[in-house]
């Protein structure tokens, strides 16, 4: 869990309605509350916050890991998304573990996807979610994320 000054975001957003019609809206919620027992949500302007402790320029740091496909993030009402649990909290930067799975899987998935396969469980890690494992078992996660790319891809 990560110690932060900072709200998460899905404790200020509202429940799903019913009435969704965009499968968009509806993957976003069920991603948020995948990622509310593994440390939330906070937006690229609270992550930015957090990084000044520790990063010379952190708005620049925090574009590049985005723009490469580095980290977890997606856009949702306006903001840039990013799963806490993905960070070392001490210096805010990015798990190697979740760098390598981001890397494998960025072609086959959309950042909203990507971030959804982190908190599904996962039949290659005896059903237990990525982000669960990641920072125990990253070669293991790394596997799973190249057998579901395989699948993804058809090949």
């Amino acid at each position: 869990m990560h110690a932060l000054a900072v709200e998460p975001i899905e404790t200020r957003a509202s429940p799903p309605d019913p009435q969704w019609r965009r499968r968009e809206d509806v993957l976003v919620m069920d991603v948020m509350q995948g990622c509310r027992r593994r440390g939330g949500f906070a937006s690229g302007e609270e992550i930015v916050q957090i990084m000044r402790a520790s990063w010379r320029q952190p708005i620049s740091v925090l574009a590049r890991w985005i723009v490469a496909r580095q980290v977890l993030s997606f856009s949702w009402r306006s903001q840039i998304l990013l799963p806490l649990f993905q960070f070392e909290e001490s210096r805010m930067r990015p798990l190697d573990g979740v760098v390598a799975v981001t890397t494998e899987l960025k072609d086959v998935f959309d950042d909203l996807e990507l971030a959804d396969w982190f908190i599904k469980a996962n039949a290659w890690l005896g059903d237990d979610a990525p982000a669960d494992r990641v920072i125990t078992d990253p070669p293991a996660v790394l596997e799973a994320a190249r057998a579901d790319r395989f699948i993804a891809r058809g090949c």
